[in-house]
């Protein structure tokens, strides 16, 4: 990766529906380039996928402590489920970052983690703003 590549994942990151003729004519290159460099960045797996993001959507994190003997197949059952999975050394273990299109929905899905064998205790974390 060079500082274009840098520049063009900062242009998605900003706003992933820009047409990759603007992004060519932000940074003076050719659209060309632009679609080379994505198809490049996506096939060497830096970009991971595209996405939206809506306005009604609550956005959260749940932090996740799990039985240490446990630990392994919670944690291939959660990678195949969830996206962005971090694992932790601490009283924490795991966290997972969730978008649901409302309150039940997020309820839910945090009562689906709490009931997987494994899982001890959760704690989740609300974005107000």
């Amino acid at each position: 990766m060079d500082g274009l590549d840098y520049k063009i994942l900062e242009a998605l990151r900003n706003n992933s529906r820009e047409k990759n003729i603007e992004i060519a004519r932000k940074f003076n290159v050719s659209e060309g380039t632009i679609r080379k460099r994505i198809t490049n960045l996506y096939k060497n797996k830096i970009i991971k996928k595209f996405t939206i993001e809506t306005v009604s959507s609550v956005d959260s994190i749940v932090l996740i402590k799990v039985d240490p003997g446990k630990a392994e197949n919670v944690l291939k059952k959660m990678r195949k489920k969830y996206n962005d999975l971090y694992e932790f050394s601490g009283s924490i273990d795991i966290a997972i970052r969730l978008t649901k299109n409302n309150l039940d929905e997020l309820n839910s899905e945090v009562d689906d983690i709490r009931n997987m064998e494994g899982v001890i205790n959760t704690d989740t974390m609300i974005r107000l703003k």
